[in-house]
């Protein structure tokens, strides 16, 4: 509280902050081809995707690919 107003007493807004999440396993990692619809599968490091699209273009000559991050985040207030 901050005060009174009216006689009632006057709350402070609650401020609401993004965070980034450290209670899993950090960002995921995936890869798509941009020529067909295989993809790495999602990966809790970037190694395995990246192996993944060496050993797709060796096998089928694609070289185009997509690399999607996923990381996360909470909100989280600072009052009450």
């Amino acid at each position: 509280m901050t005060g009174t107003r009216g006689g009632r007493p006057v709350r402070r807004p609650r401020l609401w902050a993004l965070r980034e999440d450290r209670s899993g396993s950090g960002p995921v990692t995936e890869a798509e081809c941009t020529t067909c619809p295989e993809g790495s599968g999602a990966a809790d490091g970037g190694r395995d995707p990246a192996v993944w699209c060496l050993s797709h273009v060796q096998a089928t000559g694609h070289t185009g690919f997509r690399r999607i991050r996923t990381d996360f985040f909470r909100a989280s207030c600072d009052g009450p």
